[in-house]
């Protein structure tokens, strides 16, 4: 097997950027405002994992390859690369330098990889390499960092030796995990690497020159130092976080050019001339712990469909037919969704019942949720329909961080929880590291169906994450997962 991305087509790419320059058509003076959902902490590519921080890691950075307008993967530090027998031998560009004017060169590759997926890091991404050879062992504290498949024989050649074929392993390489990083800047940042614009330097479209913390404001300007294929459609990208006004009301009120918002906001933002695109990515999963029987955990999980709860679902969010978002495809279908059945329900339930002390569902049980306007009525209708329908009264607690109960897919330490899961990429294995299981081989459908027998988790809404912007900009291209916007193709015409 063999793939061979042809140097003479990015050279064709990059003498056509170059004469659009020089006719004065591919730079603008034009600032573009974007107004993130929530403050970067960090824009170390290996450690960033926020929609903002990856959106800005995608701007400054550019890895070995990359999207174009069109969403498909071309060229980015490389200039070519060749695939063979599991082998990948990428030849990068000889002009490339870090905003710093240091040389960016393939050492730069191998010490990110190898940085990328040490234990020590804990980069949220590092799975995207386990192809490598070693990776996965690196990464479990089994292996060194050097043993890792990949080596620089000279400082433009970056050689990729994979254990096994991934067919989404060049999609991985375009995103943040694996964009470089120069070692010795890296030392010399002593533990700040990415933690400020002093301490991050740029080899993307994009520059990071300015990052105040205390009133918060991040400015990007197009790189001048850049030379590849995709030089910025405009001068500089203002970033904020404003406490006063949500991120809609900006764009509405025109102090913003493009943000995130609630999808459940769709129709607001069209009613106000907004434009939108939207992923279905996250999937809300209710768990109930095993501590209840399984007969009763499945008595409760009958009496949690749409019937009960679509009419409290807004514009953005879905009933949920299966455990996985449409951005991951899959075969699974409605395999092993548990049916709608009040009749059943109440039998099944009134039996469990008997065999408890004192013939009642027990006291006490509480259902902690992560705090969402949308999803908090579908919370109430749910127990209402329990309590009404079987008797078993469940308390509702607000909890302020998902994270806190992401764990509850593999461990289900609570009674019962409700949260939202985000699908990063369309990587299947990567969304199944959640449930703390992998595909092996298995369908879609005997994945799901696995997932779901026992009734611990029960798939309740999906939500799309949603990119509103100005009929102001436009060739807004957008990528699922890696930050979603490449600001180097906007155009901002008024």
């Amino acid at each position: 097997m063999k793939r061979i991305l042809k140097a003479a087509c990015l050279m064709l790419a990059a003498i056509t950027v170059l004469l659009s320059a020089a006719c004065g058509d591919s730079y603008q003076d034009a600032i573009i405002y974007f107004e993130i959902p929530e403050k970067p902490y960090t824009v170390d590519p290996q450690t960033a994992s926020a929609d903002s921080e990856l959106a800005i890691v995608a701007n400054i950075f550019e890895g070995l390859l990359r999207k174009n307008e069109s969403g498909a993967i071309v060229g980015g530090a490389s200039k070519s690369f060749e695939y063979n027998n599991l082998t990948y031998t990428f030849k990068l560009r000889e002009d490339i330098v870090w905003s710093n004017k240091e040389p960016l060169t393939a050492e730069d590759f191998v010490f990110a990889f190898r940085r990328a997926v040490s234990p020590e890091t804990k980069a949220p991404f590092a799975s995207r390499l386990f192809p490598i050879e070693n990776a996965k062992e690196i990464y479990e504290g089994k292996k060194s960092a050097e043993t890792l498949g990949v080596s620089a024989p000279d400082s433009t050649t970056f050689i990729i030796k994979l254990s096994y074929e991934d067919e989404g392993f060049e999609e991985a390489l375009t995103t943040s995990v694996a964009m470089p990083c120069n070692e010795k800047f890296f030392n010399e940042s002593a533990g700040k690497y990415g933690l400020s614009a002093e301490h991050t330097i740029s080899c993307g479209s994009y520059k990071l020159t300015k990052w105040n913390k205390e009133s918060f404001g991040i400015r990007l300007y197009s790189n001048s130092l850049y030379t590849g294929t995709f030089p910025a459609k405009n001068s500089a990208v203002y970033i904020t976080k404003d406490k006063d006004e949500t991120p809609i009301e900006r764009l509405i009120g025109g102090n913003a050019d493009i943000a995130f918002i609630d999808s459940s906001l769709t129709d607001n933002a069209h009613a106000n001339g907004l434009k939108t695109i939207d992923y279905e990515n996250i999937c809300w999963f209710l768990t109930i712990s095993s501590d209840f029987s399984e007969d009763m955990r499945k008595s409760l999980a009958m009496l949690v469909g749409s019937q009960v709860y679509a009419l409290d679902l807004k514009t953005g969010y879905t009933p949920a037919d299966s455990v996985f978002p449409s951005v991951i495809k899959s075969d699974a279908g409605s395999s092993g969704m548990t049916l709608y059945n009040l009749e059943a329900a109440k039998a099944l339930f009134s039996k469990e019942i008997s065999k408890l002390d004192g013939k009642k569902f027990p006291s006490g049980v509480k259902l902690y949720y992560y705090d969402n306007s949308v999803i908090k009525p579908v919370i109430t209708d749910i127990v209402g329909h329990w309590q009404n329908n079987l008797g078993a009264f469940v308390n509702i607690e607000a909890v302020d961080s998902a994270e806190k109960l992401i764990s509850e897919l593999k461990e289900q330490t609570l009674d019962m929880a409700v949260f939202p899961v985000r699908a990063d990429s369309s990587d299947i294995n990567e969304y199944l590291s959640n449930f703390g299981t992998t595909a092996e081989g298995k369908s879609g459908a005997e994945i799901q169906t696995g997932l779901l027998k026992s009734s611990n988790i029960i798939p309740i809404a999906f939500q799309n994450t949603t990119i509103a912007y100005s009929p102001a900009l436009s060739d807004v291209f957008t990528s699922f997962g890696n930050g979603y916007i490449d600001f180097s193709f906007i155009v901002k015409t008024e």
